[in-house]
């Protein structure tokens, strides 16, 4: 296991890089996801960050049985308030289908559109909340857990006495060691300004180009374990973000060396500057995201470690980037 960055908020260490088991048992099958689980951990990364809906309700039993032996390094964070969706016999027998579909020329492809996300809320109560609680514990192997997020919060949600008092309970309990919000901007706004004591850990989409979200990879006055998620998001955000780079690489008001840096423009150089400009001089603790392929996993990793832009080089770039 190499030793990957970490950083450190209210006395939780997290690597840099988090592995997202949002395709665990879903798209991806039982050895694709644990090969992928094998790789993170050889990487360094510690964070592994999954939900109670994952892979239909068997995402964090495949984590747990990785995690055996291991769960004293790792960091879990897992969510509470959307239910596993339930497969039927006709679904079982068709997701290897599907999985392999993906694959095929032309299918690939359209991974990633769509158009915008659906808003969607969890719904929670303290019963389910202790309930799931209780559930991903036993499905982890684990008798506590790291983080807990309130799985797609609305801004009504962060103002539930009941649901905190359930929340405090179960910290008080040693059975979480953090709570928070995995929500939209707006929502974790809401909880950061005018939020519980309770919530101190927030997760939301890494969506540079957002004034808003970048507004948020610096505000931290509550000292929250800010992660990050989705750091590539749509097509389109892609392309500008590309062609922003290729600008900048002609602009002679840019030095010379941040010039040469970025005429490049490959692919690498891209990843280093997208990572870069979320992780490097912001208060993002981590970023999170699926990374099913080894060799994309590891590419990720040394576009972290070995990323070729000082913090001001990034800084010219995050702002030439919310300028759109």
């Amino acid at each position: 296991m190499k030793l990957m960055q970490q950083r450190t908020s209210g006395g939780l260490s997290t690597s840099v890089l988090g592995f997202g088991c949002g395709s665990v048992l879903g798209r991806v099958g039982y050895a694709a996801s644990l090969r992928a689980m094998a790789a993170a951990w050889d990487e360094g990364i510690t964070l592994f960050d999954t939900a109670r809906s994952y892979g239909y309700g068997n995402a964090e039993s495949l984590l747990g049985k990785f995690l055996k032996g291991r769960r004293e390094k790792a960091v879990i964070a897992t969510k509470y308030g959307i239910a596993p969706e339930r497969q039927s016999k006709l679904k079982l027998l068709a997701t290897p289908v599907a999985r392999a579909m993906l694959h095929l020329p032309g299918v690939a492809a359209l991974k990633g559109h769509g158009g915008v996300r659906q808003a969607r809320f969890g719904e929670f109560n303290p019963a389910g909340l202790r309930a799931s609680v209780e559930t991903s514990m036993r499905e982890l192997q684990t008798d506590y857990i790291d983080i807990l997020y309130l799985h797609d919060a609305s801004r009504e949600s962060v103002h539930r006495e009941d649901l905190m008092v359930e929340l405090d309970s179960l910290i008080q309990a040693g059975k979480l060691l953090r709570a928070g919000l995995y929500a939209e901007s707006d929502v974790i706004v809401e909880g950061i300004r005018q939020g519980p004591a309770t919530f101190t850990a927030m997760q939301f989409g890494a969506d540079y180009l957002n004034p808003a979200v970048s507004a948020l990879m610096f505000q931290n006055p509550r000292n929250n374990l800010l992660i990050a998620n989705h750091p590539f998001g749509s097509v389109s955000r892609i392309k500008m973000t590309r062609k922003t780079l290729a600008d900048l690489s002609a602009d002679e008001s840019c030095s010379a060396e941040l010039r040469e840096k970025l005429r490049a423009g490959d692919w690498k150089m891209a990843l280093e500057a997208i990572l870069g400009v979320i992780l490097r001089g912001t208060e993002i603790h981590a970023l999170v995201f699926s990374m099913m392929r080894p060799d994309h996993l590891r590419a990720n990793a040394r576009a972290i470690e070995e990323c070729r832009f000082s913090n001001s080089e990034l800084a010219i770039i995050r702002k030439r980037l919310l300028a759109l």
